[in-house]
């Protein structure tokens, strides 16, 4: 943590309480940037709501540096953690600001300075949003406005200069009054807050900030916009990418449901008609959170441990994946959707062939097929269908480099989201990034997309193990038990049970058929009847190109290391070879 307090005898004028918004992914770089710009002396007050262990512990840590007072206080609705942090503050004015802004030089003494000047009951700073480099203006001011018809007053609101330029309005922004502020960042006298009651816990999701300053006019207070303080609220992106823990607070914190129930309950408290459109920012809010458990629509079927490696309910064709994603509920746009995905696939590889003689086509479809069987989200199907176009140690005929170029290319094909998965995957494939889980409850702390991209390793893992395809193909089962080691416990951790008991079953039964266990006769003669195993795929591809169907097996088998193999299997091999000698 960085500390440049001010050691001023002084007592401070302000107390910054941060607080919970939306996740804790962005929390230490929050609180970094808060510790880092302390030129002016405040008290800072952390009420942590629940954070995951490591960012405990350096909140801990900062505490017990003197950095900051921590409170716990558990998830509450952002009304209610404020007010509790109030009980704690003593100070002439509290600064609320939200777990996931960054803010500048000078940006606290000047809100105070404009306070104390002005007299103001509330003051907030102008608002960036995303990283500071990026000079994107969130909000210059707020803006509210009332029409009176016969029947109602109509209330309205509009964030000043949204989504202009910084860098081209700065010099034009002038500290004057506003209607609202919003609290991402937020200065009020705490007498004007004992004066309205405290902030009101009956908005538990939004215009708690539209609330307080109708609040804090009605009692005759100012409301000042001031320019020359700074801050940005970071939203989660690539660079800043939600984690696993992050998930059931986000839920909690958002939904339309409670949105139109504030809307109401501030319409009523105010006697206005709110003319509100909150569907389009909760709609894009909400879908900002990767989807990453398996759905709870419909069951998955019940997991019995496969008896063979060729026994499983999943299918290679993509007319038969359209039909499995309609019967499991998803819509035709979906399904067009996933069709403009398969398109990319196919131009990549539908001329190659894996070593165990599938088709590279037929191994994504039923690597997707896997995850609609096990009730994955949609975006891990699509990203089955691409999971290899990164990947350049395959056996397709064609991949991509992970170029900025073609990863925009990809992007405004197939989504933002599924590309990220895609990319996630080929990073682990290549720098062998899969940790080994050792202390479960850090699971929390990975990223959602990394977790997607291990749920997607585990289907893609499954499918190389169906019809032993991976003993073809002279893989080092150790592997899988790898995989299963990582990715597995990353999967099973977040809801995919079945699905990893499954791959834990298909890795034993390849192990056995593999002839580890020497002195088995029954792993012997399961590999021998691997070798007499012929799919009908490659059957009819053989006879189209007037070849005899042992000699296929034979080349097939020259491949197979022996030195592995116990001796009852080596003599059945040499017998294949031989009657195919013969043939000829």
């Amino acid at each position: 943590m960085h500390s440049s307090a001010n050691t001023s005898s002084k007592p401070p004028l302000v107390t910054v309480v941060v607080v919970f918004r939306e996740r804790f992914s962005f929390a230490l770089q929050s609180l970094n940037s808060i510790l880092k710009h302390r030129n002016y002396p405040f008290r800072l007050h952390y009420h942590d709501s629940d954070s995951p262990p490591s960012i405990r512990r350096k909140l801990e840590e900062a505490r017990d540096n003197g950095e900051l007072m921590l409170f716990n206080n558990g998830l509450g609705t952002p009304n209610q953690m404020r007010n509790s942090a109030l009980s704690e503050v003593s100070t002439k004015y509290v600064c609320f600001i939200d777990n996931d802004v960054l803010v500048t030089d000078g940006w606290i003494e000047t809100l105070v300075s404009t306070a104390e000047r002005t007299d103001a009951g509330i003051v907030f700073p102008l608002y960036l949003m995303g990283e500071l480099a990026s000079n994107r203006i969130h909000m210059a001011g707020g803006k509210s406005t009332l029409k009176k018809s016969s029947k109602a007053v109509f209330y309205y609101e509009k964030h000043r200069y949204a989504n202009a330029s910084f860098l081209w309005l700065k010099m034009f922004l002038k500290e004057q009054p506003s209607d609202f502020g919003e609290f991402h960042c937020m200065l009020l006298s705490t007498k004007m807050l004992k004066e309205i009651g405290g902030l009101d816990e009956n908005l538990c999701q939004v215009n708690e900030h539209l609330d307080v300053a109708l609040a804090a006019k009605q009692a005759g207070y100012k409301i000042i916009f001031q320019p020359r303080s700074v801050v940005s609220y970071v939203y989660a992106s690539q660079q800043s990418p939600y984690l696993i823990c992050d998930i059931k607070p986000f839920i909690n914190r958002w939904s339309h449901e409670q949105a139109a129930f504030d809307i109401e309950y501030f319409s009523k408290k105010w006697n206005v008609h709110s003319r509100q459109n909150m569907r389009k920012f909760l709609n894009r809010q909400i879908n900002s959170m990767p989807r990453l458990y398996p759905s709870s629509d419909g069951d998955i079927p019940a997991y019995s441990a496969p008896l063979t490696n060729y026994e499983y309910p999943y299918i290679s064709s993509f007319p038969r994946l359209i039909r499995q994603c309609l019967d499991n509920g998803h819509s035709r746009e979906e399904v067009r959707d996933l069709n403009k995905v398969f398109d990319v696939a196919s131009a990549l590889h539908l001329s190659s062939l894996r070593r165990s003689k599938k088709t590279f086509i037929e191994h994504l479809v039923r690597t997707a097929s896997i995850l609609l069987h096990h009730r994955a989200p949609f975006d891990l199907v699509k990203a089955a269908l691409l999971h290899a176009i990164y990947l350049e140690r395959t056996t397709s005929a064609n991949h991509l480099p992970s170029t900025a170029q073609n990863r925009t290319l990809i992007k405004n094909i197939v989504g933002n989201k599924v590309e990220a998965i895609v990319y996630h995957y080929a990073l682990a494939t290549r720098s062998f990034l899969r940790q080994k889980i050792t202390e479960p409850e850090l699971i929390g702390e990975f990223s959602i997309v990394r977790a997607q991209a291990a749920v997607v390793r585990i289907a893609n893992d499954i499918e190389d193990l169906l019809d032993h395809a991976a003993i073809l193909e002279g893989k080092n089962l150790k592997i899988f038990s790898s995989s299963l080691a990582s990715d597995g416990i990353l999967a099973e951790s977040c809801g995919y049970h079945s699905m990893v008991a499954e791959f834990s079953d298909r890795i034993s039964l390849a192990e056995s058929v593999q002839g580890l266990a020497l002195d088995n006769s029954a792993s012997q003669d399961s590999m021998i009847d691997l070798l007499h195993n012929r799919s009908s795929f490659i059957t009819h591809a053989v006879k189209n190109l007037g070849l005899g169907i042992d000699g296929l097996v034979a080349k097939i088998l020259r491949k197979l290391p022996r030195q592995l193999l116990p001796m009852r299997t080596r003599i059945a091999i040499s017998m294949v070879e031989s009657d195919d000698k013969l043939v000829q």
